[in-house]
């Protein structure tokens, strides 16, 4: 009997009860143009039926596309370059680019200045594809109210970039996987000198790149961002976000990646981001090593503060030798709130300094630097079969922890307020998934 392998009972666990299908087409929301794209077509066809679609990726970003307009790729076909497009739709007749036919998603791969899909407009929907091997971004969105979802990434520098400026987007059920390519992967010299050069360089390994604000981020999956770097060892994450202020992260799974979610800024700000119902777990060996959960800072360093950051009901499981589920240093902002979480690292679970931040009814397994609130727990945590599940079993110290939360349901889509203990009062559980007792 052939076994699953956790990450895969994970990802098949969390697909089946958000129900989120990657390449499952939804149409347009307003008539348009319907264009056909496919490896057996002509770009002398009119390309507005499947049998007289158009061949080339080149035909596509010479249309000038409309409000309404759909451009749609048959699946089981690969297209080599980028997609492109400058054009806008409209809040009631977006553009869309999805899929059609049977098989499997339709792949782009090669890129087109390092980026198989760019969308450059507003109030576009790209839906069911796979970016592959693109160059640098799988997709890479700079315009506004931009959708992507139900799609995939691998073998990127970056499997989605959302641009400076690409503000209130929503990216759903995207699985971004082994983007793990260094785009910058220098050898410093003179490191911790003043001749110091290239020493602080490295960058890549995204699942997710963040320059934009206001974005909501749920129902993804990320996996193995994570890349070998002269500077840092290990480099990359899952969620990087630098210079964009009040994303909205929930109800992710995370899986192998060598962060969760660093945060920074130049000259611009990273504030008021929020974390939630995300699962959070790096088991992965050497690559693995240094995990971390979240990466927040202060004043006390160029590329902070991070204020106003809220982290809470999410599990962190890390079992690298150096992995640290939180840190908030350089002063960590007193504006920070972790709450709720379980947190399960090996050199911390949590490490934080400054003063004036929140932090209570969290379960925290492994070191920590400061004394933990009265309302949280160093006791273990009690998951069902870690770190295949890590779901909470009858006795765990999450259990009725948190009291109230801002969603309705946990990650996996049930009731996020439920008697778990039996105590005959309702109340949110610490950390991503809410335990319901059979005995109440």
């Amino acid at each position: 009997m052939k076994i699953m392998s956790p990450a895969a009972a994970v990802l098949a666990t969390f697909f089946m009860v958000t129900g989120l299908i990657a390449g499952a087409a939804a149409p347009a929301s307003a008539a348009g143009t319907t264009y056909y794209v496919s490896a057996a077509g002509s770009d002398s066809n009119s390309g507005t039926a499947s049998t007289s679609a158009w061949k080339t990726l080149s035909k596509v970003n010479q249309a000038v596309l409309k409000p309404g307009d759909t451009v749609r790729f048959r699946r089981g076909d690969t297209f080599s370059g980028g997609v492109v497009t400058a054009q806008s739709g409209t809040s009631t007749a977006p553009i869309t680019l999805n899929s059609y036919g049977t098989g499997n998603a339709p792949i782009v791969t090669g890129g087109k200045s390092g980026n198989c899909i760019r969308v450059n407009g507003s109030y576009t929907i790209v839906e069911g594809f796979r970016a592959v091997a693109c160059g640098y971004a799988g997709i890479s969105v700079t315009g506004d109210r931009n959708t992507v979802r139900n799609s995939s990434a691998s073998n990127n520098a970056v499997g989605l970039k959302v641009g400076s400026g690409s503000d209130y987007g929503k990216y759903t059920g995207n699985s971004l996987t082994n983007n793990n390519v260094m785009n910058v992967n220098t050898p410093g010299t003179n490191c911790g000198t003043s001749a110091a050069v290239n020493c602080s360089d490295d960058s890549g390994a995204f699942g997710v790149l963040i320059n934009g604000s206001d974005n909501e981020f749920s129902g993804n999956i990320v996996s193995g961002s994570t890349g070998k770097s002269y500077d840092y060892n290990q480099d990359g994450g899952a969620f990087e976000i630098y210079n964009g202020n009040r994303n909205n992260i929930h109800h992710n799974v995370s899986l192998d990646n060598n962060n969760f979610s660093e945060l920074g800024k130049s000259s611009g700000t990273a504030d008021g981001n929020t974390f939630r119902y995300n699962l959070i777990r790096s088991t992965c060996g050497a690559n693995c090593s240094e995990a971390k959960g979240l990466i927040a800072r202060g004043n006390g360093t160029s590329f902070g503060p991070t204020n106003g950051t809220v982290f809470e009901f999410n599990t962190v499981y890390l079992t690298g030798t150096q992995s640290q589920a939180i840190v908030c240093h350089a002063t960590c902002p007193a504006s920070t709130v972790i709450r709720a979480n379980i947190l399960v690292g090996v050199r911390n679970s949590l490490w934080i300094n400054g003063s004036g931040w929140t932090e209570k009814q969290n379960v925290l397994n492994g070191p920590a630097n400061i004394a933990p609130n009265s309302t949280s727990s160093t006791a273990p945590a009690r998951f069902a079969s870690a770190p295949a599940d890590l779901r909470l079993t009858g006795t765990s110290p999450a259990i009725d922890r948190a009291g109230t939360t801002p969603y309705t349901v946990d990650l996996m889509q049930a009731p996020s307020v439920q008697n778990g203990d039996c105590a005959g009062t309702a109340a949110a559980d610490s950390g991503a998934y809410e335990y319901d007792s059979p005995n109440c």
